[in-house]
């Protein structure tokens, strides 16, 4: 298995901003540069395995979490949309999807 370094950016930067952190909160909170914290949400850099364990210790979340989706499967994002959407009731999750759809036509 081959690492997706745009996808492991992506997924840093979801939980990051899930923490309501900037980049330079994190690089000062773990000692590393905000250029590094960008180049890495970018997928530039390659990260160490002990930066990367570091940084997801941080951010509370399991280094599996970033390294597990792959563009062809589901993001941290849709999934965390998905169990939310499945604890509104049936009425609201129609009402969701109909919202959904005519935003989804005017944009």
């Amino acid at each position: 298995m081959s690492v997706n370094y745009e996808t492991l950016g992506q997924n840093l930067y979801y939980y990051r901003k899930k923490k309501k952190l900037t980049q330079e909160e994190l690089a000062e909170q773990i000692d590393l540069s905000v250029g590094f914290i960008s180049q890495l949400e970018r997928g530039i850099t390659k990260p160490s395995l002990d930066t990367l364990s570091e940084i997801c210790d941080f951010l509370e979340c399991h280094i599996g979490k970033i390294l597990e989706y792959s563009d062809s499967e589901c993001s941290p994002l849709l999934l965390e949309s998905l169990e939310l959407f499945q604890s509104l009731p049936q009425r609201e999750q129609y009402l969701f999807f109909y919202m959904l759809q005519a935003y989804k036509e005017h944009i």
